[in-house]
């Protein structure tokens, strides 16, 4: 819909400011693309952190201070919107200021904060999931538009508030350039730096519940002793840790599953440009970008086929159930045995990362932000 004037368009920015994860990666690669786009509208941008002021210089950006997320959600800002007047607010993390009466536009990033049939357990620390409980749904009712990070997301919306189909659009995530091809000689000294001298499988994210860590280690002591492979695992603590040192002790296999746990960006991307394949047995995701990190730096994807999962990597990755850690063990065998198969996910997951745009994303956001108004 064509919009009457330039719009004045606010952002709350609060949650780029987190320390890692999904959630912060998409919220600043959707932004980016946002405030890139050939539009006649002016952008203001609201931090909780200071360090983040100048990275648009094109918008009007403004630090907030507040001594929690809370009062910084719906007192700090709702009173800094009331000053500034601006003609529409995109709330980009699950949840609407309470007392903002401007016209609003909402990402849902995925409701495991409430009872799913597909993860039963409790993700989150009580007192997020708390508080998401309680916003979320007033936040679906009180936006004029609904954006998700995928059609999973969006159906579960449907399914567990009862929000019109019609409100909700995917906006998809995507990569940034960051994840690009990476020279061999570089990859390799980063691999050497981590002592890695046998070839490895590879797993990056938490040891939360939902990500089904448990599996991957059962899988891979099943063929351990098939395999010269070890496992590598990066990422930043979960709320809550999965043990499974039961699962090394029985298999083994301690002495070959390497945790280095939270690595730099430059790190990573060399780390899947060195493993055999990257491995992904996540019960719950909204969307999952590591597979396409994964696909993006030519390494092939094992993935479970769970909630969005099967969304993300399409036909470009092998697929299991996220309980058959006897597939998933067949999985690892084929990749270790069969070049030619690592070559054809190799290729196909390329044309599968070429799927997801956050220039394509950013220009339906901004259409329903122009809807809103």
């Amino acid at each position: 819909m064509a919009t009457i004037r330039p719009l004045h368009i606010a952002i709350s920015a609060r949650a780029i400011s987190l320390p890692y994860g999904g959630v912060r990666e998409y919220i600043g690669g959707l932004l980016d693309a946002l405030i890139k786009l050939d539009s006649p509208h002016r952008f203001s941008i609201y931090y909780a952190s200071p360090e983040l002021l100048g990275r648009y210089p094109t918008a009007h950006e403004v630090l907030l201070r507040a001594p929690h997320k809370f009062f910084w959600d719906h007192s700090i800002l709702p009173l800094r919107l009331h000053h500034d007047r601006p003609d529409v607010v995109w709330f980009p993390h699950n949840v609407i200021s309470l007392g903002c009466q401007i016209p609003s536009v909402v990402t849902i990033h995925d409701l495991l904060y409430f009872p799913m049939p597909e993860f039963p357990q409790r993700e989150y620390a009580w007192i997020d999931s708390l508080y998401m409980r309680l916003f979320i749904p007033p936040s679906l009712r009180k936006a004029r538009k609904v954006t998700v990070n995928s059609q999973w997301t969006a159906n579960d919306i449907i399914r567990l508030t009862g929000t019109p189909a019609e409100k909700i659009s995917v906006t998809y995530p995507a990569l940034s350039l960051n994840y690009h091809r990476m020279p061999a000689t570089q990859s390799q000294a980063v691999r050497a730096t981590y002592g890695l001298q046998q070839p490895f499988f590879f797993y990056a994210g938490t040891l939360s519940p939902r990500k089904n860590v448990r599996v991957l280690i059962e899988a891979f002591g099943r063929v351990s002793r098939d395999l010269p492979h070890d496992l590598v695992i990066t990422g930043g603590p979960g709320y809550r840790e999965v043990p499974y040192d039961d699962l090394l002790e029985r298999y083994a296999i301690a002495h070959r599953v390497r945790r280095l746990g939270l690595v730099s960006r430059e790190d990573l991307i060399a780390l899947y440009h060195e493993a055999d394949a990257f491995i992904f047995p996540s019960r719950y995701e909204g969307f999952g970008i590591p597979p396409l990190e994964a696909m993006a730096c030519g390494c092939p994807v094992i993935s479970s086929r769970a909630t969005s999962l099967a969304e993300v990597v399409g036909q470009a990755g092998l697929l299991f159930e996220p309980d058959d850690s006897k597939l998933l063990a067949q999985h690892m065998l084929r990749i270790a045995n069969e070049p030619g198969l690592r070559q054809t996910l190799i290729h196909a997951g390329f044309e599968q990362v070429t799927r997801f745009s956050y220039q394509h994303s950013a220009q339906t956001l901004l259409t329903m932000l122009e809807d809103a108004y």
